[in-house]
Parts: structure tokens; sequence; C-alpha cells
């Protein structure tokens, strides 16, 4: 990854609330050049949200083109598959540009067991299974569909899910905070003195540190060894939008995945030989 990850955070329940609004929102930041937006429904206290994230992302992969989209945290009591399936769904639906936000805190580890079965029910069919052969009435292949069987200390799930394998692998599984580090592909942080310790813990992922709205886009703090900086965006006009952030030149136009933006490795199955 050449140039910093620039991911912007999008409150769903603050001055501008409307499908139009935060379209406008997600298209200016595209046109600017960010790598992702993540839609959070925990701002603004007091105020509600108009959408339930994940039907915001999907209306929004369908008005967007390029940046990726990463889901805020689903209910504590959303049974782990559900989650695979909707995350799944969503990174079909859009391409391969979805991230999903797994949480902060480790929760007795209900949440780390939670990404393990979703990792594992994203390779319940291998890449080639559905053959859609039509002349030998073939729809998929037996062999490459995969139970998990997961038994754990929260969860028990049996699988195999009931969506192909998303364009991505393994949609991008996002933390906020150093604790879940160890099970993520992106280490979201507010305290650029806790990326040392994250590297150490997880060398394999790439971290963002939070900087605030009028920060530049090259005022990532070489100390802090981050991959990235998350900001916060007020609207399609906020101050970052339109100075600060690179407009355009990141990429030549070609699409790339949610993944392939951050410098993440596309996952083989770990069905598959050499997989995980």
């Amino acid at each position: 990854m050449s140039a910093p990850a620039l991911v912007g955070r999008v409150t769903t329940n603050g001055a501008d609330t409307t499908l139009d609004g935060l379209t406008a929102v997600a298209r200016a930041a595209e046109a600017a050049g960010l790598d992702a937006l993540l839609l959070d429904d925990t701002g603004a206290a007091g105020r509600q949200s108009r959408f339930e994230t994940t039907t915001l992302v999907a209306a929004l992969a369908a008005r967007t083109e390029h940046i990726g989209l990463i889901v805020s945290p689903f209910p504590a009591d959303q049974a782990p598959y559900h989650v695979a399936r909707i995350v799944a769904s969503l990174d079909h639906l859009g391409r391969g540009r979805i991230g999903w936000l797994a949480g902060t805190a480790d929760d007795e580890g209900r949440t780390a067991e939670t990404i393990e079965i979703a990792r594992g029910l994203w390779d319940s069919f291998d890449d080639d299974a559905y053959v859609h052969d039509r002349a030998d009435g073939l729809y998929w292949r037996l062999d490459t569909i995969h139970r998990l069987d997961h038994h754990g200390r929260h969860f028990d799930v049996a699988g195999p899910l009931n969506v192909a394998r998303p364009p991505q692998g393994h949609p991008v599984v996002a933390v906020h905070g150093p604790a879940l580090a160890a099970d993520a592909d992106l280490v979201l942080l507010d305290d650029p003195r806790d990326v040392p310790g994250v590297r150490a813990e997880a060398p394999g992922a790439r971290i963002l540190v939070g900087l605030p709205g009028e920060a530049d886009a090259g005022a990532l703090p070489a100390a802090s060894d981050a991959d990235g900086i998350v900001v916060t965006l007020e609207g399609a006009h906020d101050p970052f939008l339109t100075r600060c952030a690179p407009a355009g030149g990141r990429t030549d136009g070609t699409f790339v995945t949610l993944r392939e933006r951050l410098g993440l490795e596309r996952p083989a199955s770990r069905y598959a030989v050499g997989g995980v």
C-alpha cells in the first residue's frame, strides 16, 4: 500500500439523515479519493438513526462504484450465522467493497468467537463451487460445500452458509481498539500510542488512527507507524473532502476490492490446499 489509507466516519444519525444526503457524502468521499466509509449509527446522543446500517450500506453500494463501505457493529444478540450471511450478501452486492466493524471489546470471547465463526462460514463454498451447467443440470458441485461444525464456548454452528463465498473471500473484518486486534484485518485506534503494541499483536493487520476532521491527508504521524487515518466527516462539503483529501490520483479508475485498496491479501479457503 503506497499511500496512507483514508477512511471517513459518517454518523448516520447526524444532521442530514436522508438517503440522498448520505449518498451525497458517499459520492463526495469517493470523488475525493477516500478508500472507505464507516457508517456509524452510534453518534449524536439522543438522536435516532433512520436507517439500520446494513440496509443503508446495501443502498449506498448501488449508488457508488469504488469506495469501500464498512458496516457498524451488529446487535450483541445477533447470531453469528446471520452476521456471516448478511455481510457476505453485502459483499456480493458491493462487488467486494464491504467491511464489517465487528466490535470494540471481547465480551468474554463472544465477539472473537463470532469473527471465527463468520470466517469459517464464508469458506462454506469453494470459489469454483457454482458451475451453472444447464446441459447436465448441475448448479453446484457437492464436493465443494463444507460444513463448519463449530462447537465453542458461546456458540454451536453447523453450517454450511447458504450464500456463495464472498468476492473478497472474507470481507474485511475491522475492530475498534486493541482488544480484538489479533482477530482483525483492520484495527481502528483513537490513540496513536497504541500502534506499536497492536503492530506486535497483529502484524498482518492494517492499523488506522483517528484524526480530527480538519486534519490534512498528509498528517499521518510518521512515528506512529500507522497505515492510515480515520476522519469524521460532517457532510458532503466537509473541509477534509473539499480542501485536504487527495482528490483523485489514488487509483487509475480500475476497480479493486476493499482488501486490495487496503493492501490486504485475499485469504484462501481453509479447505483449499495451503488454506488457513
